[in-house]
């Protein structure tokens, strides 16, 4: 498979040519990093051999449009809603819960008010299909929904989309944690997904930062594309840009060998449970642990496995959460085995469960946001209004929303991640 941005930054170092441009680097640092010189093409325009490489992605994702991200999923997500924005007056977004934090930026930033659909367990993704139809309504713009979340459980993309389709209004999904699903069939675009936000850095060989937007119809894709240069930088990394499209081949080549590592991970999972731990149903890519199952809070086992050389994705009271790549090898599950089966299981601890917080909304997100504020002591903000979006990273869900009347209940979650201020709306 044809590697075009790769290719023009190979030739363009080997000509050794003078830089009387920008960046300020002079290719001293790295010969790939560039800026739109004569050739290289324009992120935003994408009419040479970044829209050649955007189309081998869309051929590989099935997609009637891919096009890159240099700014994660969450320009990604900018991009979708920007689109949105565009194609519809309607202003209500409905919206699983527990999104990423970019989601309600973006629909702050725009105008959008969001209707909350609450799945039956904390941070979960699982929202129902028959909750998303309760929920349509005639100023329903859109669906939103995440699916990976960050324990790894999973929205039924198919179902929903379904529900999507009967009501005539379109479905986005932020995949942020799923690229490597272009190796399975159920990738969300797929699925039927309208709109599909990837970070292909979490899950793919590629740099921090590098994503895709897919869309269903590659008549969106001039809409999306402007929607993508409002937010995003005018100075894209043309080295992230690069491992994207050295992600190409590397998709197109590596099917069976990333279908044999899920099944590794499965099995390592298996061997976990065997060891006598607690495996939370996930995705593919991660092994959730229930530590407190185990004998420890998540972060003295993270804290154990840092020790032993191991650096865990994520980790809170009750889990820790590892992430693996497409790259993985079968060696650092042995490894990882090895380490795990000689840290001893202890008595349970007793960890309060996360509750579903459902605060009441006192104004609209926007209106919130954009109101005087003062920042106060977390334990001091009962019965204040939200102004910001306050959230530990990761997951960066937001515990309490802008808009949103702070309880006793979003008080105690925001001390137990350690959050001790919070900017609230001026009385």
């Amino acid at each position: 498979m044809k590697t075009p941005i790769h290719s023009f930054l190979e030739n363009y170092s080997e000509r050794n040519a003078i830089r009387c441009h920008m960046p300020g680097g002079k290719g001293r640092n790295n010969a790939f990093d560039i800026t739109e010189i004569e050739g290289a093409d324009n992120l935003y325009e994408s009419e040479g051999i970044i829209r050649e490489s955007e189309e081998l992605a869309s051929s590989l994702f099935d997609s009637g449009s891919t096009l890159f991200s240099c700014g994660g999923s969450t320009l990604a997500i900018q991009g979708m809603l920007g689109v949105l924005r565009q194609s519809t007056s309607k202003n209500t977004i409905i919206a699983g819960r527990y999104s990423h934090k970019s989601f309600i930026n973006t629909a702050i930033l725009l105008g959008f008010d969001i209707e909350w659909a609450y799945p039956s367990e904390y941070l979960s993704a699982n929202i129902s299909a028959d909750e998303i139809e309760r929920l349509i309504d005639v100023d329903t713009a859109a669906v939103f929904v995440n699916s990976i979340d960050y324990y790894g459980g999973q929205a039924d993309i198919k179902a929903i989309s379904e529900v999507c389709m009967r009501n005539g209004i379109p479905l986005l999904v932020d995949n942020a944690h799923g690229a490597y699903r272009v190796f399975t069939d159920n990738h969300p675009i797929k699925l039927g997904a309208d709109m599909c936000a990837d970070s292909a850095h979490k899950t793919l060989p590629a740099l921090t930062g590098a994503a895709y937007l897919h869309l269903k119809d590659d008549d969106m894709r001039k809409a999306a594309k402007n929607a993508m240069a409002m937010f995003g930088s005018s100075s894209p990394s043309y080295l992230i840009m690069d491992s994207l499209d050295l992600c190409n081949p590397f998709i197109a080549e590596h099917k069976a060998e990333t279908l044999s590592l899920i099944h590794d991970i499965n099995v390592f999972k298996l061997w976990l449970t065997d060891m006598g731990y607690s495996v939370k149903a996930s995705d593919s890519m991660r092994v959730t642990i229930d530590t407190a199952k185990y004998g420890y809070l998540g972060q003295d086992y993270a804290a154990l496995l840092r020790e032993k050389g191991v650096e865990c994705e994520m980790c809170d009271d009750r889990y820790v959460v590892l992430l693996f790549s497409v790259i993985q090898s079968k060696t650092d599950l042995m490894r990882l085995y090895a380490i795990m089966r000689n840290i001893p299981q202890k008595d349970s601890v007793n960890v309060q469960p996360h509750i579903i917080l459902r605060p009441k909304l006192s104004r609209l997100p926007r209106k919130a946001y954009f109101s005087p504020f003062e920042t106060v002591k977390t334990e001091r903000a009962l019965g204040r209004i939200c102004r910001n979006i306050h959230t530990a990273c990761p997951p960066c869900v937001p515990i309490v929303m802008p808009g949103e009347i702070i309880d006793n209940g979003c008080i105690a979650e925001l001390l137990r991640y350690g959050i001790s201020e919070i900017e609230v709306i001026k009385s």
